[in-house]
């Protein structure tokens, strides 16, 4: 949820899109579910066959840094944060024959304090087999082939425990001598903010919102509105948003968030949706945790999203939800001035609420220092309940069912409450501007797929120099001109030709170019480019780079070791070599604490070294012989990398 700062203007009452008077405003429809969303999920030999507890590994407790990280001020509301596991920590896991004759591969997980987990998987490629995570009774997965995404990469449902149990049923072909097939790379810490993990809060919103299931009007609207949990540049979030239905009731789930909740492919992979967090009835005991929420599998693409200056939107379609639940209907016109609008949303991350006021005049308003144009958003004051963190993205109804815009940002005390802000207004996206952006898909137009002539491309970098561009082309079996735009889902990738025509007698071509200023750090990259062609299902083109730094490894010796007297003479040499094939150069010299540094090209001749090179100081003197043990001290810089080093050689004198 964004804070909200003194409108720095008051404007006029913004114009709906042209011809809003002839788009029909559209109602809600019930789902009533598929094979594949009430499907059972299979469960894992622990605990089909009582197996104990595997071997856990057990993370350090969140560190200050971490901790800081949790309690720092954010327009989204933190739930937790993404913790880096080490390459060796797939060794705790370990083989085991069942009771059934089969192998299975088991390791746990225990990251202290935490109140659920969920795991990050790479490389992930299983076949046939079936991976798992649980914690003995709540289960996530099975997860088979490549993944959610088929390209090996992707983050499990939450499981809320502090300590989980990975679990890996290979197919029966699977060789018996290997590792498994994927990394756990990371795993998330949910633990809501560092203030609410140290004073264990069980309800953080705040004391004057409304239970909605005490709004008769209002139960059936309820089911359209989910929390999301997702994952963002290392930190997992909580914000809320509602399904929208498209005008012929395809039950295609597209899902209306806030645009600064979910606005990269990335984060949209790992959206989680949780449709029942609530109480069982007016006056109920509140749920403890989501726990017991249906779920929405996990994951979705992003289909379009717009910053604040542009309204504040976004849609994803997520990979399918519940039987039972609501797909909200809309409506691009306007309410009007004194209009009841209602919020139904997850403040603070808590359990569903309901408010109600009315439409007040339109302002342009400042939002942490940028502007959220007047005429893209309306302005509800509040009589009954209000939004918190959390609540950003939850729909407005101007009806049961009826969403006229999603939430953006409201006003907020500095201790975080809302309750004695009076009046209180907030600010909601208007459906209206956000309708001009995704009719497509909510109108269900007819499309056809465009596609990429190859699945994948891959670029290697080297020494930050930028690797040839390359091209493909866009097809598509449509005999018409199909219209596509394409959006690189990282910003190190630079593309040509982002809009345009194809058909099947002519191909696009498009061309690819990575960005190396922003691939500053050795590793394996990955992101997507994402094909949209009306409202046919994203396509996606999967781009990976491989960037390596050459570094050098200067190694520093001194002959003869040790130096020994002769008269009143004494002689040796200092001799630098490079043995990693990485040119570098010498850009400091110290002896036993005295600056040498601007002797280094007349002692060396030269303050470079060649890659696989050396360079010689000799050196003799006279007079007062240096008994004992001395220190030369080097520093350089490597000429492809830029990276620092320092050596230290020491020699004896006798």
């Amino acid at each position: 949820m964004r804070l909200f700062f003194i409108p720095v203007c008051a404007i006029g009452l913004g114009v709906s899109i042209a011809g809003a008077q002839q788009i029909a405003r559209k109602e809600p429809a019930v789902y009533a579910g598929t094979e594949h969303a009430a499907r059972e999920l299979a469960r894992p030999p622990g605990i089909r066959l009582g197996l104990r507890k595997p071997r856990e590994l057990s993370l350090e407790p969140l560190s200050e840094s971490e901790l800081a990280r949790l309690a720092a001020p954010d327009g989204r509301l933190k739930t937790g944060i993404r913790r880096a596991l080490a390459p060796h920590a797939m060794a705790a896991g370990a083989w085991q024959t069942t009771s059934e004759r089969t192998r299975v591969w088991r390791m746990a997980i225990q990251s202290p304090a935490s109140r659920g987990m969920r795991v990050e998987f790479g490389g992930f490629s299983v076949g046939g087999g079936n991976v798992w995570v649980h914690d003995g009774s709540h289960i996530a997965g099975p997860y088979t082939g490549r993944g959610l995404f088929d390209d090996g990469h992707f983050w499990s449902a939450a499981v809320f425990s502090g300590s989980i149990i990975v679990e890996y049923e290979p197919a029966p072909d699977w060789p018996r001598e290997l590792q498994p097939p994927f990394t756990i790379r990371a795993i998330s810490h949910q633990a809501r903010t560092a203030a609410d993990a140290a004073a264990g809060t069980q309800d953080p919103a705040d004391y004057c919102e409304l239970d909605a299931n005490c709004y008769s009007d209002w139960q059936g609207t309820m089911s359209s509105v989910a929390q999301i949990s997702f994952v963002d540049n290392g930190d997992e979030i909580l914000c809320s948003g509602s399904l929208l239905s498209t005008r012929d009731n395809s039950f295609k789930p597209y899902f209306l968030t806030a645009g600064h909740c979910v606005n990269n492919e990335a984060a949209a992979r790992t959206v989680e949706a949780y449709w029942t967090y609530q109480t069982p009835a007016c006056g109920g005991t509140p749920p403890a945790s989501r726990a017991t929420s249906l779920k929405s599998t996990v994951g979705a693409h992003l289909i379009s999203s717009g910053a604040l200056a542009n309204g504040d939107y976004s849609l994803v379609l997520l990979q399918d939800v519940p039987a039972g639940t609501t797909f909200a209907g809309w409506d691009i016109a306007d309410p009007q001035l004194t209009a009841a609008l209602t919020g139904i949303h997850h403040p603070s991350g808590s359990w569903k609420r309901i408010s109600f006021g009315e439409r007040v005049a339109d302002a342009t308003t400042d939002v942490g220092g940028v502007s959220a144009p007047g005429d893209l958003f309306f302005q509800v004051q509040w009589d009954e309940g209000r939004l918190e963190h959390g609540s950003s993205g939850s729909p407005l109804f101007s009806a049961p069912g009826v969403v006229v815009g999603s939430a953006s940002y409201a006003e907020v005390l500095s201790d975080g409450t809302v309750c004695t802000v009076n009046p209180s207004v907030s600010g909601y996206s208007r459906f209206s501007n956000t309708y001009a952006y995704v009719k497509d898909y909510l109108e269900n137009l007819p499309a056809v797929l465009v596609t990429p002539s190859k699945p994948a491309l891959s670029f290697a970098v080297t020494n930050h120099a930028a690797p040839a561009a390359q091209t493909l082309q866009l097809v598509t079996q449509s005999t018409g001109q199909v219209a596509y735009k394409l959006r690189a889902d990282a910003s190190w990738i630079k593309l040509t030709g982002v809009t345009g025509n194809v058909s099947a007698k002519t191909p696009a071509t498009v061309t690819l170019a990575l960005d190396v200023a922003q691939l500053v750090q050795p590793g394996d990259y990955s992101s997507t480019v994402t094909i949209l062609s009306g409202a046919a299902p994203p396509q996606f083109l999967q781009v990976t780079a491989a960037v390596r730094v050459d570094q050098s490894n200067v190694v520093a010796a001194i002959t003869p070791n040790p130096v020994v007297q002769s008269g009143a003479q004494w002689s040796f040499q200092i001799r630098l070599a490079e043995t990693a094939g990485a040119s570098t150069r010498v850009t400091a010299l110290k002896f036993n604490g005295t600056d040498y540094s601007a002797d280094i090209v007349s002692w060396f001749g030269t303050d470079r070294i060649a890659a696989s090179g050396a360079i010689v100081a000799p050196l003799a003197g006279a007079g007062v012989f240096p008994h004992g043990d001395q220190y030369f001290e080097f520093w350089g810089v490597d000429d492809a990398s830029g990276q620092p080093w320092y050596r230290v050689a020491s020699v004896t004198f006798q």
